[in-house]
């Protein structure tokens, strides 16, 4: 059985994000309830806030605060059209595909990737909601930190579906073994720089 909080999918998997929101859903709301059962406590018992009861209740406020951000966030993305998706499930059943990454850059703005697909010398993303003027500086931003990292890709953000389906179609979907490790470490390092 699974847990109220788990998610049984991992980050980049297609259903990762919506089972991500409900489960940031479920955790703002049981915070929110201990902190409104703590200060209620508190008011009930000793008919005052200022007492033992309303410090945990205090204190819960900014993790409770935090979630509800994150959740906020999540809820920019929108799952992958199924079309688009079924089109792009060769990619997926390869292992080069990642969905639904919300990349979070150097400054903290996070950028919504609907699609992101990882191969032998270069990645691509679809993002249809990054503007033409953020999509430049999320490019340099992914190539850098990537490169730190010792993974030197190229990075290209398309932001109309064809633009990027026909680029996918040039893409080899066979990985060479010798490169293999590289695209394992880029996706990995994908993950890590996303929600």
């Amino acid at each position: 059985m699974r847990s109220f909080f788990g998610n049984p999918y991992a980050k980049g998997q297609y259903e990762y994000l919506e089972a991500r929101k409900r489960q940031q859903l479920h955790i703002t709301l049981v915070c929110a309830f201990v902190v409104a059962a703590f200060v209620a406590a508190g008011l009930i018992v000793y008919h005052t806030t200022k007492n033992i009861l309303s410090v945990p209740g205090i204190l819960m406020v900014l993790p409770t605060a935090n979630f509800l951000v994150t959740y906020i966030a999540l809820l920019k993305g929108k799952p992958l059209d199924p079309v688009k998706r079924e089109q792009a499930k060769a990619y997926e059943e390869n292992g080069l595909a990642l969905f639904h990454l919300m990349y979070v850059d150097e400054k903290g703005k996070r950028h919504f990737l609907e699609h992101v697909t990882v191969y032998q010398n270069a990645i691509v993303a679809y993002a249809p909601s990054v503007k033409e003027a953020e999509r430049v500086t999320v490019e340099s931003d992914c190539i850098v930190r990537l490169r730190k990292k010792g993974v030197n890709l190229r990075l290209k953000i398309y932001t109309d579906w064809q633009e990027y389906w026909n680029r996918l179609l040039e893409i080899n979907k066979e990985i060479p073994e010798d490169q293999v490790k590289l695209v394992e470490k880029a996706q990995e390092l994908m993950l890590g720089m996303s929600l």
